[in-house]
């Protein structure tokens, strides 16, 4: 079993717990985020239910659904015959890249629903405003491509790559 975590670590814990409710998720995946971020360690299931005091059915569905939106990923541990995890080394641009695309999303369903409503004065008024919804998504969405081609060229100088 790994060391308690410390109070900043604690802190730190329980700050991505209520940044990920704050977006809508779960709180335990916050949790469940922040206590990989601060363990050198890969950690177990058993590890993550004793270090948060939480139950292992639901950290396990939700380590799952962060390893399949490339945030957690399983790694090699200590005891072969379980399942050990990390964050994953892109955890950041991942998140970033989860939330492009649901940028892209709003974008295409104002595009989509304008196409339905064009030239139907019953609808000006949506019309009006999904035009500022796919004008704002549109923007959104270069903004969004422009950061993540800047990211990927300064992550690669912090890894040493570039």
């Amino acid at each position: 079993m790994p060391a308690p975590l410390t109070p900043s670590q604690r802190d730190l814990v329980h700050e991505f717990g209520s940044i990920y409710e704050q977006y809508g998720s779960q709180r335990l995946k916050g949790l469940l985020v922040g206590l990989l971020l601060v363990q050198p360690d890969p950690l177990s299931l058993d590890d993550m239910a004793g270090l948060l005091g939480r139950s292992k059915g639901p950290i396990s569905t939700a380590v799952r659904d962060l390893s399949a939106t490339g945030l957690v990923r399983k790694v090699d541990g200590e005891n072969a015959r379980r399942d050990y995890y990390a964050a994953h080394p892109d955890l950041f641009l991942n998140n970033f890249k989860h939330n492009m695309a649901i940028v892209r999303k709003n974008r295409r369903t104002a595009e989509q629903f304008l196409n339905e409503m064009d030239g139907d004065d019953a609808h000006a008024e949506a019309v009006r405003n999904l035009d500022q919804m796919r004008a704002f998504y549109t923007l959104m969405e270069s903004v969004y491509e422009d950061f993540a081609e800047r990211w990927e060229a300064d992550a690669a100088r912090l890894n040493g790559r570039g």
